[in-house]
């Protein structure tokens, strides 16, 4: 269970409202406590922290209760400073050792890129400065995970038991596909390559077929549903693909997040100019790629000190 959820849970059960099955998550984590007793967590790097956190389990003792929510708080405070972690052979960040609750979460640092096998099969690629979190073994009606960041999904197909996936403000939801998920802080986008996928907000529900993707922006709370060609958001984690009739928009989007440098339009009437056979590599230098982009298309690329400027020749 990621930490939001489990604060918003430990609150719950704080105030004496938390459900039956909610209870008994929060008893089982804090019969886990009970055994871990002698395991001291390395806070001896911070020491104000640690007589904070001793000094607020010290006035609590009164009931075992009580005294739990303490140290269960303690712990999250923890967590949130980087102090109770742990790290599997792989290097990925797992959250509680990797045990507590069932959960497992793996996440990348900036650059890095790894590939995650779901209980179920399914395949997961992870970009840079992303997580996923998803529990130890799916449950019989449902395969659930958290995204944040980006990532790319292979799902196994399973009519019985829906894939539905977490990320920031909208829920997709699949049967067994292959999609891109990129969440940022103000949208989110899913693009599909194989199969159907359900989007859904709080307020809409769109379905996408392959070379389609929908965009969810946090300003408006919409969902935008558009065309796109979904191999060349697969760049990142191939690293070479081969575009079939690509929009020069779409090219350039995908190309500035890739070289960290604006593409401009100096007219809206070439975003629709299309490239019908184009075969691009995620590592080439920026100037040799704008050279063949010029040399087969009716646009010209100018790269100047700020931005890659996009005219007609």
């Amino acid at each position: 269970m990621i930490e939001h959820r489990f604060k918003a849970i430990l609150k719950k059960y704080e105030k004496e409202i938390a459900s039956k099955k909610e209870v008994d998550l929060i008893e089982a984590f804090f019969d886990d406590l009970q055994k871990e007793a002698g395991h001291s967590l390395d806070v001896k790097n911070n020491l104000a922290l640690k007589n904070r956190i001793y000094n607020a389990v010290e006035k609590k003792k009164k009931t075992n209760k009580i005294w739990y929510w303490s140290v269960a708080a303690s712990i999250l405070l923890l967590v949130s400073l980087g102090f109770y972690t742990s790290t599997t052979h792989n290097g990925f960040f797992n959250a509680f050792g990797n045990t507590e609750m069932g959960q497992i979460i793996n996440s990348t640092k900036k650059g890095e890129q790894t590939k995650v096998t779901l209980p179920d099969g399914s395949l997961v690629i992870l970009n840079g400065e992303s997580y996923i979190a998803y529990p130890k073994q799916f449950n019989d009606s449902i395969r659930e995970v958290t995204l944040k960041g980006q990532a790319f999904f292979d799902v196994s197909k399973n009519p019985d038991k829906p894939f539905v996936i977490q990320s920031g403000n909208i829920t997709t939801k699949v049967l067994g596909t292959s999609f891109n998920i990129r969440e940022g802080d103000a949208m989110v986008e899913v693009i599909v390559s194989t199969g159907r996928v359900n989007v859904v907000s709080q307020t809409q529900s769109v379905y996408l077929n392959p070379n389609q993707k929908v965009t969810y922006k946090n300003t408006s709370n919409k969902l935008y549903k558009t065309d796109t060609n979904a191999e060349i958001t697969n760049l990142w984690w191939k690293g070479d693909v081969v575009l079939s009739k690509i929009k020069i928009q779409d090219l350039a989007s995908e190309l500035q997040k890739i070289y960290d440098i604006p593409f401009v339009f100096k007219s809206d009437v070439l975003k629709s100019v299309y490239l019908y056979s184009f075969r691009l590599s995620k590592n080439e230098d920026l100037s040799e790629l704008i050279e063949r982009i010029n040399f087969i298309t009716e646009v010209k690329l100018i790269k100047t000190k700020n931005m890659v400027e996009i005219t007609k020749k």
